[in-house]
């Protein structure tokens, strides 16, 4: 998997598979219920805009898309979108390197694919615009970052490689390609059913119907709330029930990856408040009435510099 390993998956849906099960009333699939429809109609959010509630008050939702004031690309925001980008190509690369290269072994997958590091980078870096948005100071340390998330990645997939060559016979190479590289990197998925985004792009959708997001960020309590969001937009879609998700958060310090992974249950609670936060939402930009500021602005919130100009 490489940011958790299968044991690991297995230990947490085994811990959490006997608390109590999702009421069907609140599976997306019943997004036509009183209870899930949308209040307004023709408007779509983001996951992102509903469970990023950085802003208490919703101003956010307000400059956005009442007074259409896009947020500020900051480095947090830039650095987010490199290393969203790299752990999605770095996984294409090694499965399009196992289908051409067949079976061998993990030093060999390492040492092929480092050589390819310098190019592969020089590619997202081109194909995002970073330089556009950064100092160069900042590009220079973004660069450095992200060889140490590639080097890091192509390790993870060289162990695992030899993890399950050596454990089992596997019969064939789309065997070894499904037990090394998550089988659903990213997922499109129609959220609009539930007044969410037409093109939701989940970070990792994986076969047992878990789904993954990847923050590059702080902790914050809220992120939960993505999971519930694209669970429910999954259930809406494709009529398979979610029921686990993990917030993966990604950060890189010297030559070291450190990934957490907080695994949650998504029940009912969770899908009741996600509800909440998409409603209240779309009655800010139907309303079109500015919220105000809250009685404190984090200083972490994308809109802070707007909505505090003098700091």
């Amino acid at each position: 998997m490489f940011f958790f390993s299968r044991f690991e998956l297995d230990r947490w849906i085994r811990m959490y598979r006997d608390s109590s099960g999702v009421s069907d009333e609140l599976r997306g699939w019943n997004w036509s219920s009183d209870l899930l429809s949308p209040i307004i109609d023709n408007l779509y959010l983001s996951v992102s805009e509903v469970a990023n509630r950085y802003c208490e008050t919703y101003r956010d939702i307000y400059l956005k898309r009442v007074l259409k004031k896009p947020a500020p690309v900051s480095f947090k925001t830039v650095r987010g979108w490199v290393y969203h980008r790299i752990s999605s190509d770095t996984l294409t690369l090694v499965k399009s390197y196992l289908y051409n290269s067949g079976f061998v072994p993990g030093y060999k997958l390492y040492n092929d694919l480092a050589r390819r590091g310098r190019r592969f980078i020089n590619r997202v870096m081109r194909s995002l615009n970073v330089s556009k948005y950064v100092s160069d100071e900042e590009f220079k340390k973004l660069y450095n970052d992200s060889k140490t998330l590639y080097k890091y990645l192509i390790l993870q997939a060289a162990s695992y490689n030899d993890q399950v060559l050596s454990r089992e016979a596997v019969a064939s190479i789309d065997s070894l390609v499904n037990k090394v590289v998550p089988s659903v990197v990213e997922r499109v998925i129609d959220g609009s059913p539930l007044g969410l985004s037409k093109q939701l792009r989940i970070d990792m959708f994986l076969d047992n119907n878990i789904v993954i997001d990847i923050k590059t960020g702080d902790y914050r309590d809220f992120h939960k709330y993505t999971l519930a969001g694209y669970a429910l937009a999954v259930e809406a879609d494709l009529n398979k029930p979610v029921d686990y998700g993990i917030i993966t958060y990604l950060h890189i310090q010297g030559d070291f990856v450190k990934v957490r992974n907080d695994f949650y249950l998504i029940d009912d609670t969770l899908r009741r408040e996600f509800i909440e936060l998409r409603d209240h939402a779309m009655d800010i930009i139907h309303l079109s009435r500015d919220p105000g500021r809250p009685t404190r602005c984090p200083s972490y919130c994308i809109y802070y510099n707007i909505c505090n100009p003098l700091g």
